[in-house]
């Protein structure tokens, strides 16, 4: 999968990521999410995670396997509201980036109302990456 649109926008941009993805803690984080009543993370974002496992720049995070506490998908599933039937991936300073896992799509959500302002297709991540980015 390719996120062309996403890598635009980290050109002039600084941004840090977290460590290299690693197998066992990607299989740690999706028992977590599902024993507490989720869903697996989505395939496109685990893509996503083999090349940005945690990622935060100056109004934008997204979450990842990891240890480092601020983008750690388990422990912003915890303690962040979010839409009901979806994980939380990330976020800006208005909005969340969310997978509706009964639907299967990508929606950007209002983080104070978490009322859907847009969706997108499970196989258009990169689209909702930009919009989370630029929104």
């Amino acid at each position: 999968m390719e996120f062309k649109k996403f890598e635009k926008f980290l050109q002039n941009r600084t941004f840090e990521q977290g460590e290299a993805l690693e197998a066992e803690a990607l299989i740690v984080a999706q028992k977590i999410l599902v024993n507490s009543g989720a869903d697996f993370i989505p395939k496109s974002y685990v893509e996503f995670l083999r090349r940005y496992n945690g990622f935060k720049s100056d109004r934008v995070y997204f979450f990842g396997a990891t240890v480092d506490d601020d983008l750690d998908i388990v422990d912003r599933n915890e303690d962040t509201p979010k839409p009901k039937n979806s994980i939380v991936l990330g976020y800006n300073d208005t909005d969340l980036l969310c997978f509706d896992f009964t639907e299967k799509k990508y929606q950007i959500a209002d983080r104070d109302t978490l009322q859907i302002v847009e969706t997108f297709a499970e196989n258009d991540l990169d689209a909702a990456l930009q919009e989370i980015c630029y929104g």
